[in-house]
């Protein structure tokens, strides 16, 4: 039915655009006018596709793609809203090394794009290392428990595949869940047991730490308002308190 009424159209356009040049001709009886006209016009067609397939179609291909990132950066922060952050906030409180992370990316709101660039540095850089005890071990896996079908419903979102960093994050966050419940008893973790499960926290605590130097600075140029209650939430950050004073 639609192919149908598309030929109807077009050839009524095309009757249409006949019965134009037949009154010009009859008004002005100037064939060479009309001559150089349409053909001047079909001259200019090439510059029409160009300007229709080219220019117009990449600020739709720019538009499409912005509203990709801003869905993805929702994403990104219904993750740290609901398990990100405390995440950092558990791995944090076993880091040895927790001062030095906590004075490098303590996060104001007088930082600038170089402020951010020299964090990111920091947390794709440093040395990270977890000591976990059994105790420690089994909260990080009661937490992710708890937040299971929260993370696989983040994992089948397909907008997470323009993210390959945050798809790297988050397998690496299922990989450490996997590790702990394969554990028949966490309560009796051999001391190489608990060796390898810190390594696998290593893993999710530096990609988590990444993710969030760039979240933070889309929220401060985008969402200062958000800004300023993830920076009240600076997990990193001892003396941070939601509450202002």
């Amino acid at each position: 039915m639609k192919t149908k009424q598309h030929k109807i159209f077009w050839v009524s356009a095309l009757v249409a655009s006949i019965l134009m040049y037949i009154v010009q001709y009859a008004v002005f009886n100037d064939y060479l006018g009309i001559i150089n006209s349409f053909f001047g016009k079909i001259a200019f067609v090439p510059i029409q596709v160009f300007l229709i397939t080219v220019v117009i179609s990449g600020i739709l291909s720019d538009m499409e793609k912005s509203s990709r990132l801003e869905k993805l950066n929702i994403l990104i922060g219904t993750f740290f809203s609901e398990t990100g952050t405390k995440s950092l906030k558990y791995f944090s409180k076993i880091d040895s090394r927790i001062e030095e992370i906590g004075n490098k990316l303590k996060v104001t709101d007088s930082w600038v794009d170089e402020d951010f660039k020299n964090a990111l540095n920091y947390a794709k850089d440093r040395d990270y290392t977890l000591n976990a005890s059994k105790e420690d071990i089994i909260e990080i896996y009661e937490f992710l428990s708890k937040n299971k079908e929260f993370l696989m419903r983040l994992l089948e979102n397909p907008n997470l595949m323009e993210h390959e960093h945050f798809t790297e994050l988050l397998r690496a966050v299922f990989h450490l869940l996997e590790e702990l419940e394969s554990r028949e008893n966490l309560h009796e973790s051999s001391e190489n047991d608990i060796m390898h499960l810190n390594g696998d926290m290593v893993r999710s605590y530096r990609l988590i730490t990444i993710e969030w130097v760039n979240y933070m600075k889309y929220l401060k140029n985008n969402y200062p308002y958000l800004f300023s209650l993830a920076m009240r939430r600076n997990p990193f950050d001892k003396t941070a308190k939601t509450s202002l004073k």
